[in-house]
C-alpha cells in the first residue's frame, strides 16, 4: 500500500491561511454589508437565506455552501505537528 504520509514541506505551508468558523463569519458579515444585505447576497451566491442567517447568528455551523461562496473548503491541521509523529505512549 502507498505511504500518504506528507510533511509540511510537501504541503506547502508558507502559502496557507487557516481559518476557523468564526474568522469565516467574520468573512460573510463583511460581505453581507458589501453586498447590502442578507437576501441580496443569498441570492447572489443561490444561498438559503434563513440558513445563512442562522449561521451569522450562531445558532448553526458554517454550511458547505457558504464556504463555496468563498473558494474555501474544510481541511484539517495538526496543533503540534511533531507530537504528532510520536507514538501516544510517548506522548506526554
Amino acid at each position: 500500500m502507498a505511504n500518504y504520509e506528507r510533511t509540511p514541506d510537501q504541503v506547502g505551508w508558507d502559502h496557507l491561511c487557516v481559518l476557523d468558523d468564526d474568522d469565516v463569519v467574520h468573512l460573510l458579515r463583511a460581505a453581507v454589508k458589501r453586498e447590502g444585505s442578507q437576501a441580496a447576497f443569498a441570492k447572489r451566491f443561490g444561498l438559503d437565506r434563513g440558513t445563512m442567517n442562522s449561521i451569522l447568528n450562531g445558532k448553526r455551523r458554517v454550511s458547505a455552501t457558504v464556504l463555496k461562496a468563498f473558494g474555501l473548503r474544510k481541511v484539517y491541521v495538526i496543533d503540534d505537528y511533531e507530537g504528532a509523529k510520536r507514538p501516544r505512549s510517548e506522548q506526554s
